[in-house]
């Protein structure tokens, strides 16, 4: 069961920002600006001594001078008296505190010293940290925002299904820059730091019982506790997927991640074999992390390797069978039936088949017709359709097309669309409408395979 606290992260009544400045160069505030401009409905607190207002909010000298309870603090101070105001959100009972200060166990020397005495602060009460040295949280449901970068250069994503949990601040900040221009909903952002209270595992669990969150991607460079990562792991994932992205596989790697968050990397042979353990869908690289995440956000689990295949452009199909035969997976066999009711909707100069070829001039009508009769086949397990805009009579109605039939057909759906500026427009507009698009037939062969595995960890014991 996680700690109730927890929730003052996402879903605070009131934050205390302590290090608000009226100084706009100051991480503070950016922090303070975030949470008044932004979608932030609680009430906020911003507490520096030495102003008696900042953007019009009355400021506390400390934390204890708020007369009402305060779920979360939010804390960017210079290194040498963050703690001293870390032991006054203890001592007031905040119920969280975000540190984004650094300078604790990842610079060694006095940043150890720093940490230890952290720990023993902590010690004294229950309020649970996040940090330090951390970004803290994006919370696209509640209006929550930490991060210090401003949207004009980190654009904020839209609502939607996938969590982010990543020990890497600048990774995370990067990849939610890119998920926003791709269209692609995120539910929570977490940059969690040095770990020094709450941990990867904890926040798993916490995001396994979150309504929002159907995915959770994960950037990962050093795990808390192996035995609880393993013990929990395997429970978390037999209901939600969790894809990671491990750092450090190396040791040029390896020696990296010991200056940025303090952690110890580990074998990577011995992360692989947790991971297999455990259900955590490794990604071998920054792309495959999110390609796997938007597949398994928005579709069920494969059942088989029975995919169909649907284009206006054979040569795509072609590409993409051998890229399904690349990933372990097969062209599926169509039923009688199918052909019969695909004979009516493939002209007479096309063919009937898988890959099935709807040929140059096929619109959204065509394309719906062909779904429609592939629906109720129980020979396919899957379908990747690739609808290439560049044709002249495929309009933008096959994105609706594409969202109504995913909706419907109870079955994985991903698509594969390659172009320019016209094409982006429409892969983003599926992302937004939880279709998962992608650029390449490689690309959408293997997040069909990310689906297949995960269909065989969750059906294991069938």
């Amino acid at each position: 069961m996680t700690d109730r606290r927890l929730n003052a992260l996402f879903d605070p009544r009131n934050v205390a920002i302590i290090g608000a400045s009226r100084d706009g160069e100051k991480i503070g505030h950016a922090v303070m600006r975030n949470f008044v401009e932004n979608r932030f409905f609680g009430q906020i607190y911003p507490v520096n001594p030495n102003a008696d207002t900042i953007m019009g909010y009355e400021s506390y000298g400390s934390v204890l001078d708020i007369e009402d309870d305060v779920d979360l603090a939010v804390v960017s101070v210079p290194p040498a008296v963050a703690n001293d105001v870390i032991r006054e959100c203890v001592e007031k009972d905040v119920n969280a505190v975000i540190v984004i200060t650094s300078g604790y166990q990842e610079i060694g020397g006095d940043g150890v010293e720093r940490s230890d005495e952290l720990d023993a602060i902590l010690a004294d009460g229950d309020t649970r940290l996040l940090g330090p040295n951390c970004l803290g949280v994006w919370d696209a449901y509640s209006g929550v925002d930490t991060l210090f970068l401003p949207s004009y250069k980190l654009k904020r994503p839209p609502q939607g299904q996938i969590a982010i949990i990543t020990q890497s601040g600048a990774f995370g900040s990067t990849v939610m820059d890119m998920l926003a221009e791709m269209g692609v909903g995120v539910s929570r952002f977490i940059s969690y730091g040095n770990q020094a209270d709450i941990t990867d595992i904890e926040l798993l669990e916490w995001l396994r019982d979150d309504e929002e969150t159907d995915a959770v991607a994960v950037y990962m460079e050093g795990v808390s506790d192996g035995e609880q990562f393993i013990e929990n792991a395997k429970r978390i994932t037999e209901e939600m997927p969790v894809i990671m992205l491990k750092a450090g596989k190396h040791d040029a790697g390896k020696q990296a991640i010991s200056s940025h968050t303090g952690s110890l990397a580990g074998s990577y042979q011995v992360y692989q074999g947790v991971f297999r353990q455990t259900g955590v869908m490794e990604a071998a690289h920054m792309e495959a992390l999110f390609d796997y995440a938007r597949a398994l956000a928005y579709n069920p689990p494969l059942d088989g390797k029975r995919i169909a295949v649907v284009t206006n452009g054979g040569g795509f199909g072609v590409l993409t069978a051998d890229a399904l035969e690349n990933q372990g997976l097969q062209l599926a066999e169509f039923s009688d039936e199918t052909k019969d009711a695909l004979a009516d909707v493939v002209p007479s100069y096309g063919t009937v088949g898988n890959p099935l070829d709807l040929i140059g001039d096929a619109d959204a009508d065509r394309y719906e017709r062909a779904l429609e009769a592939l629906k109720d086949d129980d020979g396919i397990d899957g379908i990747i359709v690739i609808p290439l805009l560049q044709p002249l009579p495929l309009d933008s109605e096959v994105v609706d097309t594409l969202v109504n039939f995913q909706e419907e057909y109870g079955k994985p759906v991903v698509t594969c669309m390659t172009g320019s500026q016209f094409t982006t427009l429409h892969m983003n507009n599926l992302e937004k409408n939880g279709v998962a698009a992608y650029s390449s037939p490689a690309r959408a062969a293997s997040a069909m395979h990310a689906l297949y595995r995960y269909g065989q960890w969750v059906h294991r014991d069938d």
